[in-house]
């Protein structure tokens, strides 16, 4: 009868172990049915002071296009994710022409590929950033101006979601 006790007493507390980790573990940064549904690379930020929104993730089919929200050092950010134009494909230059238009007035390397900072003018002057990258055509836009130093943390810490 001893020995019967200390087995469930095992099972209880291998139950309430795993129970515990189920609760505590991170989810995947992108839900199954979107990252199932998206037909371009994913890539999302995976830097400690940059917070994705989970719950924020909407994916329009029609348009191809996934968005979210991050909190990227304390300032709310859409970042917004489509397959690259074919047009920017057969023509590289319509990719440059079209950042020139945006105001581009600084752009870097970073390790997912070359990212543009622009003021675009239908953004008021706002900062925007543009990557075009791994089949995917990125915009990130924060509400607040980010320091060159918090872009380039941001980009290199993007991680392609599989």
């Amino acid at each position: 009868m001893k020995r019967l006790w200390l087995i469930i007493g095992s099972l209880v507390t291998i139950g309430l172990v795993v129970i515990g980790v189920m609760l505590v573990a991170p989810k995947p940064p992108v839900p199954v049915e979107i990252k199932r549904a998206v037909t371009s690379t994913i890539m999302v930020p995976q830097v400690r002071e940059v917070e994705v929104s989970r719950d924020s993730m909407i994916y329009d089919s029609k348009l191809k296009l996934l968005s979210f929200t991050v909190a990227a050092y304390g300032v709310k950010t859409v970042v917004s994710e489509q397959p690259t134009p074919e047009s920017f494909i057969d023509i590289p230059q319509v990719y440059d022409k079209v950042v020139t238009n945006m105001n581009e007035y600084s752009k870097f390397d970073s390790d997912s590929g070359t990212v543009h900072l622009t003021r675009p003018k239908d953004l008021k002057g706002k900062q925007a950033a543009v990557m075009n990258a791994k089949g995917t055509l990125m915009f990130v836009k924060p509400d607040r101006d980010l320091s060159d130093e918090q872009w380039r943390k941001l980009f290199n810490g993007l991680e392609v979601v599989k």
